[in-house]
């Protein structure tokens, strides 16, 4: 007797914490979604990624979930998702920042420090203003080695301020030893890594540059031990 007894007390718990458990999930339900620190995506754009809306259940999908859907965004970097029981769901997102414009195939896309394209954009070269570095005819798909070399190229400049508003930047190259970078229709071929030193001897060449007036086809920075500098004929 007593141990049947037990057994329906059991049931009778499991019962009621089964009832509890389906009156909270419907109950306990998704009543406002307040998205913050989005500047280049729209809300609709971080909504369809979500994949939830009003009245959805506040425990499904996961915060983990959720995360992972707005990672495949590839403007997101991070995000922090936080549920209250009053049902509000606040996405805080990190977003990236374009460095460049890729325009390869006749296609432009909006490119970020780590070499990822974040989206196509409408964008004629001769046509619409400059206003990032432009990298040119490189294959973000098969040819990453030297579209990332071009991004660290870029990521130097921006870290050193070498990068004026008023110049034309373009970048391009087949492989990292023959990067070339174009500074206002002057070539300056810059090839992989070393960009301090580089650079810093490019400083005084352009100097002397100027100071003698001279027409230059090319620079090349490449060698450890000088700088090479072509007189236009």
């Amino acid at each position: 007797m007593g141990n049947k007894r037990l057994i329906l007390l059991g049931v009778g718990f499991i019962s009621l914490v089964s009832f509890i458990l389906i009156f909270s999930f419907k109950i306990l339900v998704i009543r406002q979604i307040v998205i913050a620190g989005n500047k280049n995506l729209t809300e609709p754009q971080i909504r369809s990624a979500l994949g939830i809306k009003e009245g959805s259940s506040i425990f499904y999908p996961s915060s983990r979930i959720i995360y992972e859907r707005l990672k495949k965004i590839p403007w997101i970097k991070d995000a922090i998702i936080r549920k209250d029981l009053n049902g509000t769901l606040t996405i805080h997102v990190k977003e990236s920042y374009a460095v460049a414009i890729l325009i390869f195939n006749d296609k432009a896309y909006l490119i970020d420090y780590e070499a990822l394209l974040l989206e196509e954009i409408p964008f004629n070269l001769s046509e619409n203003k400059i206003f990032l570095p432009l990298i040119k005819d490189i294959d973000p798909f098969n040819n990453k080695e030297a579209l990332h070399a071009a991004i660290s190229l870029i990521n130097f400049l921006n870290s050193r301020k070498l990068l004026s508003p008023e110049s034309s930047i373009i970048i391009t190259g087949n492989h990292p030893d023959n990067l070339i970078m174009y500074v206002n229709n002057l070539k300056i071929i810059v090839g992989e890594g070393d960009f301090e030193n580089k650079f810093a001897k490019y400083a005084t060449v352009k100097e002397e540059i100027q100071k003698r007036g001279l027409n230059v086809e090319y620079v090349d920075l490449r060698f450890p031990d000088k700088v090479i500098v072509k007189p236009l004929e």
